[in-house]
């Protein structure tokens, strides 16, 4: 790397360093760069787990998602890659490809330190695909100043078995002014030849749900007083997720009618929820699967719909149950003017 010294014509060299030179951790250095500014691997993710403990007792560096819903394994070293950190890596892939959903807002909720509630609505409001194709593919990045020429060779070699493995280098460079550098280069795949190289993966995996799953469709027997009470506190919980279930509720019950997945997904969208029609429907996947969370009878008491799909994630033509219809308008009033009170 060089300096450009316009005035004089020059170029000053900026020498490459190591981070073990520099006193630089891989694990609270490092990690915790790439933690905050993913964007340095080249792509937008976000980062839902550091180091994630398996069964096995080792730690996962960095667990990402893409915005293809893929979980993506970060895998670091400090100088040099060593010669078997893709053995390594692919473990780490094979044990995260079973995470269910649930799995998944678990980790990043732990991340965060908020609930999975929230978890969730991030994720989905992050990728750029439907949630039930969330760790539908895994990916592995390799992140290290230097890469061992078995590393290298194997990675190739993943790559023709249609692996999604990736090589990235971070050079550290410190100048004559104490100041570090850090330049990242994709060495794997090449950029100016990604599109050549990459193949379209079209093995389809089995939809991932443990047994933990929250997915219900049992439905509460409550009282008018005590129903109401039960929608009132969903319409005041500290989410994210809340005043968009608000607008849903708004947008079903004005009218005795079912409403398909089209229409409820636009009025999303006509109520700025969501910055296009496609974000708004995968906010509507969202309020759909807090509709079914076991927590949730309630709401499956005054809210019909219709579900399928392996695991009844697919949902449509959404209905307030009419005895309740004035219940919901209620509470949506109601919370209404609450929330105008509000500071």
């Amino acid at each position: 790397m060089y300096r450009v010294d316009i005035e004089n014509k020059k170029l000053i060299e900026i020498p490459a360093t190591t981070y073990s030179e520099l006193n630089l951790r891989e694990r609270f250095d490092i990690q915790e760069w790439i933690a905050g500014t993913p964007e340095i691997l080249g792509e937008p993710l976000m980062i839902i787990s550091k180091e994630l403990i398996l069964p096995s007792g080792r730690r996962l560096d960095l667990l990402a998602v893409d915005k293809d819903g893929a979980l993506v394994i970060i895998e670091l070293k400090r100088d040099n890659s060593g010669s078997d950190v893709e053995w390594q890596a692919i473990k780490y892939a094979s044990y995260c490809s079973s995470f269910s959903y649930d799995e998944i807002y678990k980790h990043f909720a732990e991340y965060l330190g908020t609930d999975g509630d929230d978890a969730q609505v991030k994720i989905e409001g992050f990728i750029n695909c439907e949630p039930e194709d969330l760790n539908q593919r895994q990916r592995i990045i390799l992140v290290a100043k230097e890469f061992h020429s078995e590393v290298i060779s194997a990675v190739l070699w993943l790559r023709e078995s249609e692996i999604n493995i990736e090589c990235i280098r971070l050079t550290p460079y410190f100048d004559y002014k104490g100041e570090l550098f850090i330049n990242p280069e994709i060495i794997i795949p090449l950029p100016e030849a990604k599109d050549y190289i990459q193949k379209k993966e079209s093995k389809q995996k089995e939809l991932k749900q443990s047994g933990k799953s929250s997915f219900s469709l049992e439905k509460s027997n409550l009282g008018p007083d005590q129903l109401k009470n039960r929608i009132v506190e969903s319409l005041t919980r500290d989410s994210d997720l809340t005043p968009r279930f608000r607008a849903f509720l708004e947008i079903i019950s004005q009218e005795d009618r079912i409403y398909n997945r089209y229409e409820v997904k636009q009025g999303l969208h006509e109520a700025g929820v969501g910055n296009d029609i496609g974000q708004s429907g995968r906010y509507l996947s969202n309020i759909s699967q807090f509709l079914t969370k076991k927590s949730n009878p309630h709401l499956r008491q005054v809210v019909e719909f219709e579900s399928g799909g392996t695991h009844g994630e697919t949902k449509d033509n959404y209905h307030v149950v009419s005895e309740y219809r004035d219940l919901i308008r209620k509470a949506l009033d109601e919370t209404s003017r609450e929330v105008s009170k509000e500071p």
